[in-house]
């Protein structure tokens, strides 16, 4: 610390020698005036004369005043008289008699043991002491005068004398400080890790460096790297005071539009910017340079700042972008560091600004403005009420359900606080009041359509089909085919794209399913973001691609950790997750998933039906076919309280008919069956059918057995559902192996464990090659390449390339960059064999 300035100028001074001009240039802060300092005392030790001067912006008009610094000390009586006006400031011009004087004053000061004459900042310098310098630096050689100026890098100075000056010098750039130069300031040596977080505090800068490094002293802050962490915040302190300290010699044009451009961020609307600084086109260009130059800008800059004056910059910044048409969000952002009531548009733009990031998914930031709207007389408190309560509903802070209430007391008619309390009391798990909330219009009652697919108390006793939400509704209860259905989806906000997006699933359009969730904004709540994916994952699974429902439900996962609040997510996530691991032979596993998702909360919601069909599946791969009933028919009794009979969305029935049959209770069995099938043909997609008819066919003895399978067989090829065609040709591969059909039977089991293998389903491909084996087939090799080779992240981006999505596109729906996209492709082409995209579609078995 001692000797870090000498540490810094060393081998200046070397260069330095008499009858010579020297430059020394650098950024501020490289140490111009600490080389001066370090030269000037060297030349005093060793008994020589030394005079120096400081150059400014504020004095750059004032004539003659370096020369006047220069000479104001010495003994009046050594001054040559046309020399006076010169140092007493009165010289009406730079002329040869003044020059002249000037010049024999110093050659008198040097005598025969020298002078240094040292002016520090010389871009700044008046124009008749450049003149004077330059007549000067001409006549050096003849005399033991050594001429030494400092100038910023990128000063600007158009004075030919400066020019005339810098063309014949010998020049020295200062740089920034490397580590080791950091590191040589300390005692004892620093640890690595401490010196990387002070050269990336300070950038090098040196003056900003040495602050830093007496800073650190002064706290007692030892160089190790358990300290390092200490630097960040003590090297923005000091930086910002190095940047105060630089700013506020400048002159009034360059303070103000640093002050401007620290208010309006970076790249700034240049017609505001002018504004805000009141300089003209030219004096704005000038000042931005020198701004620039001294890399002067944000908190620093404003930090300074008196805070009346910081508040009145900011009004001004928010009415000019308004005016010049910038977004809600940032004026927004000026208005709340002002006072409120100073502008009758104001409550307006915070309002929207809040709506906006509400939508974006940014809670405190939505909250923070609302806080700021409610304080203008003007702002509409119901809205703002109602958007704060939204904010908080979305971020999971306390309040939310009483601020939704308030706003929605303030104003029932308000449809839109009707609903935002609705689902306020959702996420709290208290339906009771959900009715009575959403009485007030039709477009409110549409809602109860999608609270009644968790709570029971919600279902409507009717809606009309002019919103998905209606047309969901009808699609549960089972009154409406999936053709009418699926003609009736709209996507125009979230919640109608989610909703169609289940229509969709249910009616078996799976890709155009996929299409509208693919295109749903990540940027939500984690309680969307979450139900996005469980949803996508619910596709993926009716299509059979069990690695990408897998990865969905990760995704899925990883929200409603955040957010445990909306226990229909997570019930269905969880049932969805044990289904998975059932086709993954993984009982164990899949068991404990169903254990903890049994809470008594979640036997409330309408998706616990599905857990409880899970279960019944689960007991029935493990054998334990009365436990396994009792499973589908309390999935069935719990399933009473809700109208929805659509089997498309809980197909119990059939597993219940599997379970009497295997029981011995065929008649039951078969009314199980019959009644799904009948269920499923009123509905009209192909997969719900093909499944109850595979299962009445499976209860059904003899050919007309047979019958319904190879009918099952046929609806199934029909539809996306690869892995319930899987079943259906095992099935039906058991069958006619029963009754003496080989080829056929080994037909079926064939086409059977290629799917099952291609879908991932493990326990189905192990039943269709294990019968395949009972035909007297010769056994074959499990499939150990395809699809099943890839990691669930491969076959989500293949999947999702194989529907035409570009690298940029892929990257947003799964939230990764887009540069990782084509490495995964072309990890996924190797394993698949293919050449690129265009087979992608044939090796995944992508429609």
């Amino acid at each position: 610390m001692e000797n870090r300035l000498k540490v810094w100028c060393a081998g200046i001074s070397d260069q330095v020698t008499p009858g010579t001009t020297t430059v020394v240039e650098g950024a501020p802060g490289t140490g111009k005036t600490a080389a001066l300092d370090d030269l000037a005392a060297r030349w005093e030790a060793s008994g020589r004369h030394v005079v120096r001067a400081r150059g400014s912006a504020l004095e750059g008009d004032l004539p003659f005043g370096i020369v006047a610094q220069l000479f104001d000390m010495v003994d009046p009586g050594l001054v040559p008289p046309e020399a006076l006006g010169a140092l007493q400031l009165t010289a009406p011009a730079a002329g040869f008699a003044v020059l002249h004087g000037v010049y024999r004053l110093a050659a008198a000061l040097a005598g025969t043991a020298g002078l240094l004459i040292a002016v520090d900042d010389a871009h700044w310098a008046d124009a008749a002491s450049l003149r004077w310098l330059a007549y000067l630096a001409l006549r050096l050689q003849r005399l033991p005068i050594s001429l030494v100026l400092t100038v910023g890098t990128g000063e600007r100075c158009d004075d030919p004398s400066y020019g005339e000056i810098i063309a014949a010098c010998h020049r020295i750039t200062l740089d920034n400080m490397s580590s080791d130069d950091i590191a040589a300031l300390f005692s004892p040596a620093p640890a690595p890790e401490f010196v990387a977080a002070c050269l990336d505090a300070t950038g090098g800068n040196p003056l900003t460096v040495t602050r830093l490094v007496k800073a650190l002293a002064e706290d007692g802050v030892p160089p190790t790297a358990e300290a390092a962490w200490r630097v960040a915040q003590r090297g923005a302190e000091v930086s910002s005071e190095v940047m105060a300290a630089r700013l506020r010699r400048r002159p009034a044009a360059v303070v103000a539009a640093a002050h401007a451009m620290a208010v309006l961020g970076p790249s700034p609307h240049p017609d505001v910017l002018a504004e805000l600084s009141r300089l003209s086109p030219v004096e704005l260009a000038e000042a931005m340079r020198t701004v620039e130059l001294l890399g002067v800008a944000g908190p620093a800059v404003l930090d300074d700042m008196p805070a009346p004056a910081r508040a009145a910059l900011h009004l001004r910044a928010a009415r000019s972008l308004r005016t010049h048409g910038a977004s809600d969000r940032v004026v927004a952002e000026h208005l709340l560091e002002t006072s409120p009531g100073l502008e009758p548009w104001a409550g307006e733009v915070l309002d929207r600004a809040a709506q906006e990031a509400v939508n974006r998914g940014d809670t405190s930031g939505a909250a923070r403005l609302l806080w700021r709207a409610l304080r203008e007389p003007v702002a509409n408190p119901s809205r703002a009420l109602r958007l704060l309560g939204v904010a908080e509903l979305v971020g999971n802070l306390p309040g939310a359900t009483a601020r939704l209430r308030e706003a929605f007391q303030s104003n029932e008619d308000d449809v839109e606080s009707a609903v935002a309390l609705s689902y306020a009391l959702h996420a709290e798990g208290n339906p009771g009041e959900l009715t009575a909330v959403l009485s007030g219009s039709a477009s409110a009652r549409a809602h109860l359509a999608v609270h009644g697919l968790a709570w029971q108390e919600a279902v409507p006793s009717s809606v009309a089909l002019d919103t998905p939400a209606g047309v969901l509704h009808h699609v549960m209860v089972g009154d409406i085919g999936a053709d009418e259905a699926v003609a009736l989806v709209s996507t125009e906000t979230t919640m109608s794209a989610l909703t169609s997006a289940m229509i969709l699933n249910l009616a078996d359009a799976l890709d155009s399913a996929l299409t509208v969730l693919d295109d749903v904004d990540r940027a939500q709540a984690p309680a969307l973001r979450a139900l996005t994916y469980v949803m996508r994952a619910n596709v993926q699974r009716r299509k059979g691609d069990l690695a990408s429902a897998r990865a969905d439900l990760t995704l899925a996962g990883d929200h409603l950790r955040q957010d445990r609040r909306w226990l229909a997510i997570s019930t269905w996530h969880a049932a969805l997750l044990a289904d998975i691991l059932l086709e993954e032979s993984r009982l164990d596993e899949s068991a404990l998933v169903i254990a903890e998702a049994s809470t008594d909360e979640a036997r409330c919601v309408w998706s616990f039906g599905g857990l409880l069909t899970v279960r019944g599946r689960m007991l029935t791969a493990r054998g334990d076919d009365h436990e396994a009933l009792e499973a589908f028919l309390a999935a069935g009794r719990h399933c009473e309280g809700w109208p929805y009979r659509n089997p498309a969305a809980l197909a119990w029935r059939s597993g219940a008919a599997l379970a009497c049959a295997a029981m011995g209770d065929g008649e039951r069995a078969r009314n199980f069956a019959h009644e799904e099938v009948e269920l499923a043909r009123a509905w009209g997609a192909p997969r719900a059918l093909g499944m109850a008819l595979r299962a009445e066919g499976r209860v059904t003895a003899g050919m007309p057995g047979r019958t319904l399978l190879e009918e099952a067989v046929r609806v199934l090829r029909n539809s996306p559902a690869r892995l319930e065609l899987a079943r259906a040709l095992v099935d039906l591969g058991v069958v006619s192996r029963r009754q003496g059909d080989t080829s056929g039977a080994r037909a079926c089991l064939r086409d059977a464990l290629d799917l099952a293998q291609k879908c991932g389903s493990t326990a189905m491909a192990a039943r269709a090659y294990s019968e395949l084996v009972a035909t007297g087939a010769g056994p074959r090799r499990m499939r150990q390449t395809g699809p099943t080779a890839l990691t669930p992240t491969e076959h989500q981006v293949a999947a999702l390339a194989a529907r035409g999505r570009s690298n940029e596109e892929i990257a947003s729906t799964l939230l990764m960059p887009a540069d990782a996209v084509e490495g995964l492709l072309s990890g996924t082409y190797r394993k698949l064999g293919v050449s690129g995209r265009l087979q992608l579609s044939e090796a995944l078995d992508v429609d």
